[in-house]
């Protein structure tokens, strides 16, 4: 995804529509998906059916929606070329639970594993055993060791997320709509400039504490608020919680957030996050603002989704995310290429990903990440009241 137009096109795309797999314990049959629809997941009958040959996605944990959008991309696109796969995740959030699956899933042969870690450590042991029997790791949204990955599924620039987050923030806490792509740090200045209450300060919902994903954003905030023109007009500090993306510990923690009313802004990067603080800031009928990455669907309760709304009588006049389903589908492509076309992701390397719904073709190619390399699959894309319409029944 290189523009907004082609997330705003295909948010009208009823291709989009799709019904979700609840559950992250069921396997994709073999066949694509015809019509835009993913294919129905059907009973991996406990485990006892074999999954040798068959490119595994996992997620940090079952009955995650943002998971759930991610494998009905990555599923549809490799049952196009003739793949088998299946979504295989833990109930728990927790690197130990993710382990005791992967080191299953080692044993049964699978062809790929496509992974959204837990956490930074504890990996290493089964991913090296994945390495030595020649099955390939793939990361998306949170990343793999770059020593195991053959590369890793970026959703957005880390430091334009934490950005972004950010400058949303400060415009809410100050009452200000959303300014239009391209202008949210500028309108940032010109309202600061203007500025003379007291200092701002936000908080963050995140999910655990040692989540890689959020913890990057996280940097990128803290980044962010260092700029000369946040300075003595919002605090450098971020208040932070962890709800462990469990929507009871993220109701536990939002709750908190509003007990203490020392924030003015939450900002919640997780989607689990930021729908639980919805709710509880709207039971709670509190001041404070909320705005995240999150599903419009899981939104639409606390968020205008009409142009002429007062956006500002919603608990989140606006938020953002990406375009899941194409993120999914960009790491699916990239686990084909690494299987079956020699991607072996390294800076330069690049593979080819199919017309895939209302994308074209394209060519993705490895850059550094860190430690790593990873392949750039969109940027972020504000949902806001001149949008959320056209958004709630495709995310």
């Amino acid at each position: 995804m290189k523009n907004w137009k082609r997330l705003v096109a295909l948010g009208m795309s009823a291709m989009m529509i799709a019904s979700l797999a609840g559950c992250s314990t069921t396997e994709s049959t073999e066949g694509g998906a015809e019509g835009g629809e993913a294919a129905a997941p059907a009973e991996s009958g406990g485990g006892k059916e074999s999954l040798e040959g068959t490119h595994v996605f996992m997620f940090k944990s079952t009955g995650n929606s943002f998971g759930d959008l991610m494998y009905e991309g990555f599923s549809e696109y490799l049952e196009a070329k003739g793949e088998k796969t299946a979504y295989k995740s833990p109930a728990e959030t927790t690197v130990a639970a993710q382990v005791q699956m992967l080191d299953e899933l080692i044993t049964q042969n699978v062809a790929s594993i496509t992974i959204s870690t837990n956490g930074d450590a504890g990996y290493d042991e089964v991913f090296k055993k994945a390495q030595e029997k020649g099955i390939p790791i793939v990361s998306v949204d949170s990343e793999a060791n770059p020593e195991y990955r053959v590369c890793h599924t970026n959703q957005a620039e880390t430091q334009d997320i934490g950005s972004y987050l950010v400058q949303a923030a400060v415009l809410i806490t100050l009452g200000v709509d959303y300014p239009g792509d391209g202008k949210m740090e500028e309108t940032v200045k010109t309202e600061l400039g203007k500025y003379s209450g007291e200092e701002i300060k936000l908080g963050v919902l995140s999910a655990s504490i040692d989540t890689p994903v959020q913890n990057s954003w996280i940097a990128a905030m803290e980044t962010e608020l260092a700029k000369d023109f946040y300075a003595g007009k919002v605090s450098p500090e971020l208040d932070k919680k962890y709800g462990n993306d469990d929507l009871t510990e993220s109701t536990t923690q939002a709750q908190a957030f509003i007990a203490e009313n020392a924030v003015d802004c939450i900002i919640s990067p997780t989607t689990v996050g930021i729908a639980a603080a919805g709710q509880a800031l709207k039971s709670a009928n509190s001041e404070i603002k909320l705005t995240g990455l999150g599903l419009p669907s899981e939104m639409q309760s606390f968020m205008p989704t009409k142009a002429d709304d007062d956006a500002f009588e919603y608990v989140c006049p606006y938020m953002m995310l990406w375009d899941v389903i194409h993120l999914g589908a960009v790491s699916g492509a990239a686990t084909y290429a690494a299987v079956n076309d020699g991607f072996d992701g390294s800076v330069g390397s690049s593979f080819e990903m199919d017309a895939f719904r209302d994308y074209e073709a394209e060519t993705y190619e490895a850059y550094q990440s860190g430690d790593g390399t990873a392949v750039l699959a969109g940027a972020p894309f504000i949902f806001e009241k001149n949008n959320m319409a056209e958004w709630i029944d495709v995310l």
